[in-house]
């Protein structure tokens, strides 16, 4: 599947006052790497979702997360997204974090997102669509893509 890789160092900003990351910067990076692994996979989130009146993007509907040992100040953690599997109108992307000179596992967490659509008429309402063909095939691709700033 299409991989993408990123390379994040852990602020003071990421921290609490023991210096250990707070946790829910992970869910910040997962997202951020998702939408990163669409864009490097072609396909242009942002040109979408302002030029479709119908297309809402893809909300997170399930996630979980799995902590091997804590991140400090100052680390450079590497961030391994991809699609694990695709159902019908939803798709499973996984995160691989490492860090450390032996590129240690020090996170694993994965999102159920849905490919989002506004109801009939323009309401309120998300209706989940089938994942269109074309992004199915450019996630499917076996290449990996170093999406590092």
């Amino acid at each position: 599947m299409f991989t993408v890789i990123q390379r994040l160092r852990v602020e003071w900003s990421h921290c609490d006052p023991a210096g250990i990351i707070f946790n829910p910067n992970y869910y910040i990076w997962m997202d951020g790497g998702t939408h990163g692994l669409l864009q490097a996979a072609g396909f242009d989130f942002v040109a979408r979702t302002r030029d479709s009146s119908d297309f809402l993007g893809c909300p997170l509907v399930a996630s979980n997360m799995e902590f091997k040992r804590p991140l400090r100040l100052g680390d450079i953690v590497t961030l391994v997204s991809r699609v694990e599997k695709f159902g019908t109108s939803s798709f499973v992307v996984t995160h691989e974090f490492s860090s450390g000179s032996a590129c240690d596992l020090v996170a694993r967490g994965a999102e159920v997102r849905v490919w989002a659509h506004s109801g009939k008429e323009g309401g309120s309402a998300i209706v989940a669509l089938p994942v269109p063909e074309a992004v199915r095939k450019l996630l499917s691709v076996e290449k990996t893509v170093d999406i590092s700033v």
